[in-house]
């Protein structure tokens, strides 16, 4: 199960950031661009055309400022990144069936409590949530929900579902981070010529909690076994349907699929009403990380003297790189696979 059906895959032998980057900048043509708004987004010729004009000078600003964060200092990264992850945000909205809201909300839909005491490691920080701006659109466009009422993240809370820095956070803290895989199975049905959806949770060592449907989002209609704690059971399809046709896509978020194999998928492990989808973390991240920057330089200090700096030190490469993939994906609407293979 993936994110979306097709996949593309290319192998790089020069930096992957700098070679997506490149890809990117396909976006900037404003025939290809046109092309792809038709054919992968459904849009009618005139409607792409119209929002190409949008689009390109988000793009184009995106690129910058993204390009800007590899070559400035490291600890100061943040913000040009931060700010080339929004803009990219930005062109997921105007994408969208939310677009036309994106003028009157180009502000964050975030903030950052500057004036309070500062706290007393990274992972105690907290941002707050707003119900306008940018983040929340973007989150309306790939969930098709609005985010919970809830205003207050501890980022604490955040980092167990980025997986690029899913080592680093371990070793920080101790504790595994919060992604679990499924593994799709065929399941058996009364009825002659069905079957049902059914998956079942691989457990990493150690884990020994007992799981309900609801601690895994990613599961729209499914119910637990009741005899067996690790399979959970969906509707019935027809026994010749495929993990890529839709009466089995259905039956999942798909905007909580992190990724994916032949069988399984790896997916947040959350009860909270705020789904996860992969961009919210990140993004969040490098909002958090550039106020920081911008605002508390001597808490800036404190974090590079700890030992959540190598979570950073991973972050600003991994999670950009994580994020320009997403992206891709989603304005393609097609799973880009990236390989990297020496010269």
């Amino acid at each position: 199960m993936q994110r979306y059906v097709g996949t593309q895959r290319i192998t790089s032998s020069l930096d992957p950031i700098n070679d997506v980057l490149v890809l990117l900048e396909y976006l900037t043509a404003r025939d290809y661009l046109v092309e792809i708004l038709v054919k992968r987004h459904g849009l009618a010729k005139g409607e792409a055309q119209r929002r190409s004009q949008s689009i390109i000078p988000h793009v184009r600003t995106s690129l910058a400022y993204l390009r800007q964060a590899q070559f400035g200092p490291p600890e100061l990264c943040f913000l040009p990144a931060y700010y080339g992850i929004l803009n990219l945000l930005k062109v997921y909205v105007l994408f969208g069936p939310h677009h036309a809201d994106l003028k009157a909300q180009r502000w964050h839909g975030a903030s950052y409590p500057v004036d309070e005491k500062d706290s007393r490691s990274l992972l105690t920080e907290v941002v707050h949530l707003k119900k306008g701006g940018a983040l929340p659109l973007y989150y309306k466009t790939v969930t098709g929900e609005a985010w919970p009422a809830r205003t207050q993240i501890k980022m604490g809370e955040m980092y167990p579902y980025i997986r690029n820095v899913s080592a680093e956070y371990s070793i920080a803290t101790g504790k595994p981070g919060k992604l679990a895989l499924l593994k799709l199975e065929r399941g058996r049905h009364k009825h002659k010529g069905k079957r049902t959806c059914t998956v079942v949770l691989l457990r990493r060592q150690g884990d020994s909690k007992v799981y309900s449907v609801r601690d895994f989002k990613v599961l729209r209609f499914f119910r637990r076994h009741p005899s067996d704690p690790n399979r959970f059971v969906g509707r019935a399809v027809a026994q010749d349907c495929k993990v890529s046709d839709l009466p089995i896509r259905q039956q999942f978020r798909l905007s909580l699929v992190y990724s994916s194999g032949d069988q399984v998928m790896l997916t947040p492990v959350s009860s909270s009403r705020l789904l996860v989808p992969e961009e919210l973390p990140i993004a969040l991240l490098f909002f958090h990380m550039s106020s920081v920057v911008r605002y508390k330089p001597e808490f800036l200090e404190r974090i590079r003297t700890s030992r959540c700096w190598p979570i950073m030190s991973a972050a600003r490469q991994h999670c950009v790189l994580r994020m320009l993939i997403l992206a891709w994906s989603f304005f393609h609407q097609e799973n880009l696979a990236m390989t990297h293979q020496m010269p």
